[in-house]
């Protein structure tokens, strides 16, 4: 066994019992006391691995949704673009994920360190997915090359926050399809003309 077997194994615990804290108590009433009674691990271990709740809360939120929300690369650019909304719309809708990330951004919002790290670890992570689906559309003619990527992210991404944090408007297979189709009608490279 590893060394590192026993110290992964008691991070495991504590952020699989601070996602499950979360949600059933909501994200506001889970506290670092709540997690150790429920990890089983003890508060001074977790504060060796995390300086604050709000870090906590952000590794165990980025561990359970990373995975979830990684797309294969079917060859298929658009095809990939509407896998990859469909799994966050439907990861926004399990366990809690939404209420986390709105309690996240109001986290961010109130603390600049913290808004760094929140930053690096979900809001550019989940742009550089994004922009790696179009990448790869670009580079295959699926995608058209005059159009800035970074503004397509920017509205992409944008409204699915625009509904989680302003209208609560259902983020949905329903949505993930709408902003697929309407992302499809400027993204698509013209086709070539058949000769007859």
């Amino acid at each position: 066994m590893s060394s590192d077997g026993p110290v992964e194994e008691t991070r495991r615990r504590v952020l699989e019992a601070t996602v499950d804290l979360i949600d059933r108590v909501g994200y506001w009433s889970v506290t670092v006391d709540a997690i150790a009674r429920a990890s089983g691990v003890s508060k001074s271990t977790i504060y060796r691995h995390w300086s604050s709740r709000k870090a906590l809360v952000l590794d165990a939120f980025t561990s359970d949704t990373d995975e979830s929300t990684q797309v294969a690369d079917t060859g298929d650019a658009i095809a990939d673009l509407r896998t990859f909304l469909l799994k966050l719309a439907f990861r926004l809708n399990v366990r809690g994920a939404g209420p986390i990330m709105t309690g996240l951004i109001s986290d961010a919002l109130n603390d600049q360190e913290f808004a760094q790290s929140f930053r690096t670890k979900v809001i550019e992570a989940r742009r550089q997915a994004f922009l790696q689906i179009l990448l790869r559309g670009q580079q295959r003619g699926q995608i058209r090359t005059d159009v800035d990527l970074t503004s397509v992210v920017d509205a992409l991404y944008g409204s699915i926050h625009h509904r989680l944090l302003m209208t609560r408007a259902p983020i949905d297979g329903q949505f993930a399809s709408a902003l697929t189709d309407f992302a499809q009608q400027g993204l698509a490279a013209p086709r070539p003309l058949e000769v007859a």
